[in-house]
């Protein structure tokens, strides 16, 4: 393609042809049919040329949080003597570009250059190929050529550092950490193994009252085939839940929630309002924290406008542990409260207004400025709130 300066040449050999034959003049005629020549001399000779480079591209950190300095450098080493060039990165799909112009290399020389990418939101973004512009050396016209291979960064939601739910249903203990005695006998039907100590969620009709009274601590019959309690984190993603910036912000809770739980070795589901399963692990470990922040990089709001069975199921009868919903204005408070009960606390997180007053569920308001320290002071609610038919001191 032809520069600006290539079009003004263009232009000029264009007048001087016409003015040749308005004038009768022979020197005209030379004039532009001599540009015309140059021009084409020139367009032969950049699309004869191939790239005399080659790049290489490195991104770190990747991934990246959302917020946090990620860059890009590049490295292009010649193969063969290069001109001046121009080197054109892209990001983000193409629609945002850095633009760099190499010095003349000889063959073998380097030369390096760095730039930084925004990270302002979250989601995976392609980077590159590289655009190498080759000039002519009157510089009348150019040619572009992909040059290195493309590469991805994922922008991870923003974390915030969280107090653990220690004391919560749903917390699992290691098993060296577990002061068990001498299994007690026990009829033949009963699949009772051993005693463990009394943990918050535990059913009081596993109480072992003559072992507790011996050792002076709550003992509770561990039975082989006992669910353990577990911790489920709804992240209601429906697009009606949500309005202005909540939806980001209930992304980030999420996140941050989610690795909290997953770093203090909790058994726990990451669930959308929907029934989808995220993280695809339930026990933890930096592989399931890594595949849950790359899902919620990309998780976009839900169109459906009802919660789904799965979801609403899980207080069914003898089902316990605690329960986390992050929300952006919750519609349905009916269905979150009637979730709460003895040993099965729920936390509700509203990102965008939170309600009041809506029974046993513990409301955290989830806007970014008081996200934490709302969470910090419900994990201390949970742990010490009395609950019902439990034994007090």
């Amino acid at each position: 393609m032809l520069t600006r300066r290539g079009w003004s040449l263009l232009g000029a050999a264009a007048g001087l042809l016409v003015a040749s034959r308005l004038l009768g003049t022979a020197e005209l005629t030379t004039l532009g049919l001599t540009a015309v020549a140059l021009l084409l001399g020139a367009l032969a000779w950049t699309a004869s040329r191939s790239a005399p480079v080659t790049l290489v591209r490195t991104v770190r950190p990747s991934p990246v949080p959302v917020g946090g300095d990620a860059r890009v450098d590049l490295e292009i080493e010649a193969y063969d003597s290069a001109p001046q060039l121009t080197v054109t990165d892209t990001f983000d799909d193409g629609r945002r570009a850095a633009r760099f112009l190499t010095p003349a290399l000889e063959r073998g020389q380097r030369g390096r250059a760095a730039y930084r990418i925004p990270t302002d939101r979250r989601g995976r973004f392609a980077i590159g190929p590289a655009i190498l512009g080759i000039a002519d050396p009157f510089g009348l016209t150019t040619r572009a050529l992909q040059i290195g291979e493309p590469n991805e960064v994922i922008v991870r939601p923003r974390l915030h550092e969280l107090r653990p739910i220690t004391g919560a249903p749903g917390h699992r203990r290691a098993r060296a950490n577990r002061r068990t005695v001498v299994p007690v006998a026990a009829p033949a039907h009963d699949e009772f193994l051993a005693l463990r100590e009394y943990t918050v969620g535990d059913d009081l009709r596993r109480v072992h009252w003559r072992s507790s009274a011996r050792i002076g601590d709550l003992m509770v019959r561990e039975d082989e085939s006992a669910w353990e309690p577990r911790t489920v984190l709804v992240f209601d993603n429906r697009r009606a839940s949500h309005a202005g910036p909540s939806y980001e912000a209930a992304v980030e809770a999420v996140a941050s929630i989610g690795v909290r739980l997953l770093r203090s070795g909790r058994a726990c589901e990451i669930l959308t309002i929907r029934g989808r399963v995220l993280g695809a692990g339930q026990a933890g470990g930096p592989s399931t924290e890594a595949r849950l922040l790359d899902e919620l990089a990309t998780i976009t709001p839900d169109a459906a406008t009802s919660i789904a069975p799965e979801i609403r199921a899980l207080r069914a009868p003898g089902r316990r542990g605690l329960l986390v919903v992050v929300t952006g204005e919750p519609s349905d408070l009916a269905t979150f409260t009637a979730m709460a009960g003895p040993g099965a606390p729920v936390i509700l997180v509203a990102c965008a207004s939170p309600p009041s007053g809506i029974g046993d569920v513990t409301v955290v308001d989830g806007r970014p400025a008081s996200f934490v320290t709302d969470w910090n002071r419900a994990a201390l609610q949970v742990v010490r709130r009395p609950r019902r038919g439990a034994p007090s001191s």
